[in-house]
């Protein structure tokens, strides 16, 4: 069982939280070159990537909000996130899968 469940981590979740997590980043990068000015918000391209994103992270980052609250400009939320996805995926699924008894 355990490795039904090893195997379910390495060739789904894992995968899955990495291009979670890369959409992640670059959804921070898109916004920030978004504010300086250097990707134009006008273009549909960028619009549509950018709401796509929106779209994924949003759902994921609203209810962290209810307890952390955005300071600023500065979205913590995302923080959270960024930070419990390397977590879940490299620390807390394996030592739960490996607690399983043969």
């Amino acid at each position: 069982m355990r490795d039904l469940f090893w195997a379910l981590h390495t060739y789904f979740i894992s995968p899955i939280l990495t291009i979670y997590f890369i959409a992640l980043l670059v959804y921070v990068i898109l916004g920030w070159l978004m504010i300086g000015g250097v990707v134009d918000n006008r273009n549909q391209t960028v619009r549509s990537i950018y709401q796509f994103l929106f779209s994924i992270i949003e759902p994921v980052a609203r209810p962290i909000r209810r307890f952390i609250p955005p300071l600023g400009s500065l979205d913590l939320s995302i923080l959270v996130i960024a930070l419990a996805i390397p977590f879940l995926r490299d620390w807390l699924i394996p030592r739960v899968i490996f607690a399983i008894p043969v």
